[in-house]
């Protein structure tokens, strides 16, 4: 359902990139290096025309991967942070279609890609009790593993940035590559036919530089 924006909690404006405008929550869940780093893993692994993002929250990697000539659609169930998305994409330089659905249940078009930032944080560890809060970071509605099995079913390969430990929630998926972001936070991406695991080093003065930055 849309929401007044006069709902939303105080904000501020960023610059990502060129071109790229991204309001987001002065305190709570705020973007990092790892939308820098996802992006241009995401990229690394072939040609992209067509992407979706996962659960995109403010849509910021949505926003990266459309300021490099990607066609994007970008969803999530959470009506603010789809708000949020929408005022992006249109104060933006680069067009991203916003949907607001539940990544697990939505029949949405093929893609090249799909690339998933997905909450990090089992149910059962201590939870924010704002609920906006809360489900951007805990796994309230879906693990990992459902987020990545949800990209599968739109495109061949699938990239996400989650906490290292929650690599074993994807046993038994096609692992296709896996870079490190530091001691605790991987980059993997899943592919369909694809195999065995590479590993691939993350260069993140490369990533920078490719947005510009």
């Amino acid at each position: 359902m849309p929401i007044d924006e006069a709902e939303l909690p105080p904000l501020t404006r960023d610059l990502p990139a060129p071109g790229v405008i991204v309001w987001q929550p002065k305190r709570g869940y705020r973007y990092g290096v790892e939308v820098y780093a996802l992006a241009a893993f995401a990229l690394g692994g072939g040609p992209v025309a067509t992407a979706i993002d996962l659960g995109c929250g403010s849509g910021v990697v949505g926003l990266l991967l459309a300021s490099r000539g990607v066609r994007v659609t970008s969803v999530d169930r959470e009506p603010r942070w789809v708000a949020l998305a929408r005022r992006n994409a249109g104060e933006s330089d680069f067009p991203v279609d916003v949907i607001e659905a539940d990544v697990r249940t939505w029949s949405g078009p093929r893609a090249d890609l799909v690339v998933t930032n997905p909450p990090w944080f089992p149910a059962n560890e201590p939870v924010s009790p704002d609920p906006w809060r809360a489900a951007s970071r805990a796994m309230l509605h879906g693990d990992v593993r459902a987020f990545v099995e949800a990209g599968l079913r739109h495109a061949p390969r699938v990239c996400v940035v989650t906490r290292r430990e929650r690599e074993r929630d994807l046993v038994g998926l096609p692992l296709a590559r896996r870079s490190r972001l530091g001691g605790e936070v991987v980059l993997i991406e899943v592919a369909e036919g694809r195999g065995p695991l590479v590993e691939e080093p993350l260069d993140l003065r490369a990533a920078y530089a490719l947005f510009g930055r």
